[in-house]
């Protein structure tokens, strides 16, 4: 018998890595050398957060780029990267590295910005917490569902994909590997969600009206 699909919860702490950057050329160097995790919590931390409307830019890096350096090509460059097209950070900072680069190589190198505006480097550390909510069939996962927070989309479809290095989130694969002959087609039809599009809250109720469209 297959194991159940085990909600967790997670939050998320900030960390000062102690690296900043005033000026692009530092901030390439910088992006070359900072950890995955610092890389991952700026590409990452804006899906865990409420809105009330999507920003402008979706990530730290287009944020800075934006408001900081007042660069709004390279901002959108950055703020079009998406990160759920990659499945290891290295590849998404290796990206990032060339948006930089090219940019570089068609325009001047902006002025290093005013006192305050500088990019302070950042890693964000995930507590996991259990639900202590278990499914074995669709009913129990629609259920466990409904009760869970934000957070937990964030862990199973957010985390999973990237910092674990899946290649699909932990729903779509519960599905695909345990639930396929009650709900054929489910887990296709989570995987082909883009996560890139919406906050977890949204992608949330996106997932939980393809599960209630199975139980009907």
């Amino acid at each position: 018998m297959a194991e159940p699909f085990r909600f967790y919860e997670c939050v998320s702490i900030v960390r000062m890595t102690g690296r900043w950057a005033g000026d692009i050329v530092d901030f390439l160097e910088i992006l070359r050398q900072i950890s995955r995790q610092s890389i991952f919590h700026h590409m990452h931390q804006y899906f865990l957060k409420p809105h009330v409307r999507p920003p402008e830019y979706p990530n730290d890096f287009a944020v800075w780029a934006a408001d900081a350096l007042e660069e709004k090509i390279l901002a959108e460059r950055l703020a079009n990267l998406n990160p759920f097209e990659f499945t290891n950070i290295e590849e998404i900072r290796t990206e990032l590295v060339r948006i930089i680069t090219d940019y570089l190589k068609e325009y001047p190198p902006p002025r290093p910005v005013i006192e305050g505006k500088e990019f302070f480097f950042n890693e964000g550390i995930t507590l996991v917490i259990p639900t202590g909510l278990e499914a074995s069939n669709l009913k129990e996962f629609r259920c466990a569902l409904k009760e869970v927070d934000a957070s937990s989309i964030y862990f199973h479809f957010y985390e999973a994909r990237l910092r674990l290095g899946k290649e699909q989130d932990d729903f779509s694969r519960f599905f695909s590997d345990c639930l396929s002959a009650e709900c054929p087609g489910l887990a296709d039809k989570i995987r082909s969600l883009d996560p890139y599009m919406y906050t977890a809250e949204v992608l949330k109720s996106k997932i939980e009206a393809l599960v209630a469209g199975e139980c009907r």
